[in-house]
């Protein structure tokens, strides 16, 4: 099966706060996986170090066979990210926020 994610041992420590403790993780093609926990246990972070927001403080996260922290853009090139808050224009009309946003993605298309 292909293999889209994967963290290998990925460990993220906040000066002395444990944020993530070696997560092993694998995701393959097809699969859906939700991350359940309380608040501090560690899902904001996992995904914040698969997108390259945040450096592992050891570990790798891997997106599609690239190591985040050695490719950034080509592993971003691979995923998709909606924050649970998302911010539109209140000025515009849903299909206006939309229309702008999919220009703007198309301007920066051409640098991928």
């Amino acid at each position: 099966m292909n293999e889209l994610l994967r963290a290998r041992e990925l460990t993220k420590v906040f000066k002395s706060n444990i944020a993530l403790n070696a997560l092993n993780l694998s995701v393959n093609a097809s699969e859906i996986v939700c991350l359940f926990g309380a608040n501090g246990a560690g899902k904001t972070t996992t995904i914040n170090l698969f997108l390259g927001f945040l450096e592992p403080t050891s570990g790798v996260a891997i997106v599609d066979g690239t190591i985040v922290s050695s490719d950034l853009q080509k592993a971003r090139s691979n995923l998709g990210y909606v924050p649970e808050q998302v911010s539109l224009y209140p000025s515009l009309s849903g299909l206006e926020n939309l229309d702008y946003f999919v220009r703007y993605i198309k301007c920066f298309a051409a640098d991928y």
